[in-house]
Formats: C-alpha cells, structure tokens, sequence
C-alpha cells in the first residue's frame, strides 16, 4: 500500500521573505565560515496551532501551503548550498541541515528540523545578526 504525500506550494509572498532573510543576515547560518548564504531553508513547514488559529482570525484559512506568514529567524533562516545539500528532502552530508539526523521527513507540511537543531540554527542566526 503506498502512503499518500501532501503536495504544497509555496505562498505568493515567498520570494519577499526570502529577501529579507537575506537582508537581515546574508552569511550561512549553519557554518558561517562557509560564506554567503544561497538559500533560505525552512525549519517547518506546518504552522503552529496558535498561528493557525490567528490566520483563520485574519481570513488565512489553512490549506495546503506554506502559511506565507513565516518570520525570518525563526521560522526559515537562511544557508549556502553546500549546508542545504539535498537529495529528496535527505543527504548523507553530516554538515547538511537535511541530513537524517536532524532532519524529519515525513512528507509534505510535516517536514521540520529537530527542535535541538533549529533552535541552535535560530541562535546562530540571531547572533549572527547582531555581530557585525
């Protein structure tokens, strides 16, 4: 029997965020020493239980994309390619932010990092951030 996959998409808005992500903070939050972020990489996709209930408040009726309401830093950070390798949603790179060690992969909006390594990869942003 072959478990179903939910398809999302991304919210139109995307590319905005991405741009801020970018604008606040442009080194690779996973290894700074890596240079220039090239990606901005989610830590969830699914928006909490409390965003979703504000969204439906806002008339953001949940469905099957990404909310569009992510906040940089904490929701999505941003890294090079080299920390973002993936092949599938996995990579065998320890270094990758993919890698099955750190990474669920359940399919669809229930993709997320561990909660131990977003919140080093939300702290390592921030920093980051703060020092110029």
């Amino acid at each position: 029997m072959r478990k179903s996959v939910t398809k999302f998409e991304y919210a139109s808005n995307w590319s905005r965020i991405c741009r801020q992500v970018y604008k606040l903070q442009p080194r690779c939050s996973n290894n700074p020493l890596h240079g220039r972020a090239t990606v901005v990489h989610h830590l969830h996709y699914r928006r909490s239980l409390l965003r979703r209930i504000l969204g439906i408040c806002l008339l953001h009726f949940p469905s099957a994309s990404v909310s569009g309401y992510e906040i940089p830093g904490w929701d999505c950070i941003n890294v090079c390619y080299r920390c973002h390798n993936n092949y599938y949603g996995r990579s065998i790179d320890p270094a990758s932010v993919h890698h099955s060690s750190v990474w669920v992969q359940l399919g669809g909006l229930k993709n997320h990092q561990v909660w131990i390594k977003a919140w080093e990869l939300r702290i390592k942003f921030w920093l980051l951030t703060l020092i110029p």
